[in-house]
């Protein structure tokens, strides 16, 4: 059945609460720093100008292109503290559309794997940039475990979103482009047969 928020409680227990839940199902380990920051994630992205750069003059929410995200990462005379600003930034997009609507990137010429490996970049590239050791660690494991945590808030978004046939067979190409356990987890649950993958190559990633 598909959970709904319940206004009740705030936004942060009710993420956590999920995030925990699939985590622990899917024998996935992480940080306690690092499972705070996805919940903190999603509650921030429920706001939805969270999400996008800019609103133009018929206020329509615009998103600019990830890899022009990056390559702003590399302006000169930039400075640290907003190049940190725009990876994080980075990142946590790749991240939140990767995992919670992958769906929207069924069939698109921009698709899961482009956003996978743009908030690998961003988060390494982050490790890269703090002085901080445990922020250091923070986006080490972000980056080293990227698809791990796409598959904690993809198996999250199902939890929530309602689903039709068209969303099974999205997937279904999940599943066997990525070889993601949270995507064969959730279509055997409903009755969908899953082959057996190949393992080496994009076939199989690992989730850390």
């Amino acid at each position: 059945m598909t959970k709904k928020i319940d206004l009740c409680q705030k936004p942060s227990e009710f993420f956590k609460e999920r995030v925990n839940e699939v985590m622990t199902r899917s024998h996935f380990t992480t940080t306690e720093t690092a499972e705070f920051y996805i919940v903190d994630l999603l509650g921030r992205f429920m706001v939805t100008s969270n999400l996008f750069d800019k609103v133009d003059d018929e206020h329509h929410l615009h998103l600019d292109p990830l890899a022009i995200q990056l390559l702003n990462t590399q302006k000169t005379g930039i400075n640290d503290v907003e190049k940190i600003k725009q990876l994080k930034k980075l990142g946590d997009t790749s991240l939140y559309i990767s995992g919670f609507f992958s769906g929207s990137l069924n069939r698109k010429v921009v698709d899961l794997d482009y956003y996978r490996d743009m908030g690998s970049i961003a988060y390494r590239s982050l490790s890269d940039s703090v002085r901080d050791t445990s922020f250091h660690e923070l986006y080490t494991e972000l980056y080293s475990k990227f698809s791990g945590f796409v598959d904690v808030l993809s198996e999250v978004s199902h939890e929530l979103l309602p689903h039709t046939d068209q969303s099974l067979l999205h997937l279904y190409e999940v599943y066997v482009k990525t070889g993601s356990e949270a995507a064969k987890k959730f279509l055997q649950e409903k009755g969908v047969p899953t082959p057996k993958l190949a393992l080496g190559g994009k076939d199989k990633i690992n989730k850390g």
